[in-house]
C-alpha cells in the first residue's frame, strides 16, 4: 500500500477535481448546437459564394431567369412622312433716319402703318402680323463719332402667311409700301399638317418593323405570336425650312420676287420585341 502524507493527498484530489470539471464542460459543449443568431448581412449572404454581391442572388436570377423564358425578336423600324410647307413667316420692317429721333419716329410710323395697310389688303389680320423689335439709336458722323448727326429708327414685324401663294405678293406690296427691310422667309408646317405627318410616320415605322419580323421569323422557321414590348427610340420633329433674303434702304423692290418653299418631313424610329413559338 503506497502511503501518502495529508499534503500529497490534498494536491491528488485537487487534480482529480479539475480534470473531473474540464471533462464536464467539454461535454457540455460537444451536446450543445452553434448558435443561430448570424447577422442579418452575414446570413443573406450565407447562400452565396464569397465574392458575389447580393444583387446578383435571388433577385439577379429570377431576373435573368424571366428574361431567358422570354422569347422574343427585337427589331428596329424607321418610317418618315414628308409635305409641302402649308405655311410661311417674313420678317420685314421700316427703317428712317432723320435729324432728331422725333422725326425719324414719326415718318416710321407712317411707312409702317402703310405697310400694314398693304397686308390688310392681301387678306392678312392683325393676327397675322407682331412686332419682334423697334429700336431708335444715334446716327454718328463718319468724320467725328463722337458728333451724333442724326437718329436711326427701325422697326421689324413678323407676318405669318397661311396661304403659300402669297408669299412673293406680301414682299413685293410691303416694299411697294414703304418697307425696306426684308429679313427673310421661314417655311413650316401648320399644327393640322404636323399631326397628319407625324401620324404617317409612325405607322411607316412599324410597318418597317413588322416586315423586318416577318423576314426573320420565316427565315428561321419561327412562328410570331404577339408583341412582347413597343418603344420609341427617335422622333425628329420637322425642321422649318429658310431662305433668306435682304433689302436695305434705297434699293428698288424688284418687281413681282418669285418664292419657292421647299418640302419638310418628319421621321421615327421604333423598337419592337415580338414574341414566337
Amino acid at each position: 500500500m503506497i502511503k501518502m502524507n495529508g499534503k500529497r493527498l490534498f494536491l491528488l484530489l485537487l487534480a482529480l477535481a479539475v480534470i473531473s470539471t474540464s471533462a464536464a464542460i467539454f461535454h457540455y459543449l460537444a451536446q450543445t448546437p452553434p448558435s443561430t443568431s448570424v447577422p442579418k448581412e452575414e446570413s443573406r449572404l450565407a447562400g452565396f459564394p464569397s465574392g458575389i454581391p447580393h444583387v446578383l442572388g435571388m433577385g439577379g436570377t429570377s431576373f435573368l431567369s424571366s428574361q431567358m423564358e422570354a422569347k422574343v425578336i427585337l427589331v428596329s423600324g424607321s418610317g418618315s412622312a414628308t409635305a409641302q410647307a402649308d405655311e410661311a413667316t417674313v420678317i420685314l420692317g421700316v427703317q428712317t433716319e432723320d435729324e432728331t429721333a422725333s422725326q425719324a419716329g414719326r415718318r416710321n410710323a407712317e411707312l409702317m402703318t402703310s405697310v400694314i395697310k398693304a397686308m390688310k389688303d392681301l387678306g392678312l389680320t392683325e393676327e397675322d402680323m407682331r412686332t419682334i423689335s423697334y429700336s431708335v439709336v444715334p446716327v454718328c458722323s463718319k468724320d467725328d463719332y463722337t458728333k451724333i448727326v442724326g437718329y436711326r429708327v427701325t422697326h421689324m414685324i413678323s407676318v405669318k402667311i397661311k396661304n403659300i401663294d402669297l408669299v412673293g405678293e406680301v414682299i413685293d406690296a410691303a416694299m411697294e409700301n414703304g418697307a425696306n427691310r426684308i429679313q427673310g422667309v421661314s417655311f413650316g408646317l401648320s399644327l393640322e399638317k404636323q399631326e397628319e405627318l407625324r401620324r404617317q410616320a409612325y405607322l411607316a415605322a412599324i410597318s418597317d418593323a413588322n416586315s423586318k419580323a416577318s423576314l426573320i421569323a420565316e427565315a428561321l422557321n419561327i412562328t410570331i405570336t404577339g408583341v412582347y414590348s413597343v418603344s420609341e427610340s427617335v422622333y425628329q420633329p420637322y425642321q422649318p425650312y429658310y431662305e433668306y433674303r435682304y433689302a436695305v434702304a434705297g434699293v428698288e423692290p424688284v418687281p413681282t420676287t418669285p418664292i419657292m418653299e421647299g418640302k419638310l418631313s418628319i421621321s421615327v424610329t421604333v423598337q419592337i420585341a415580338y414574341s414566337f413559338e
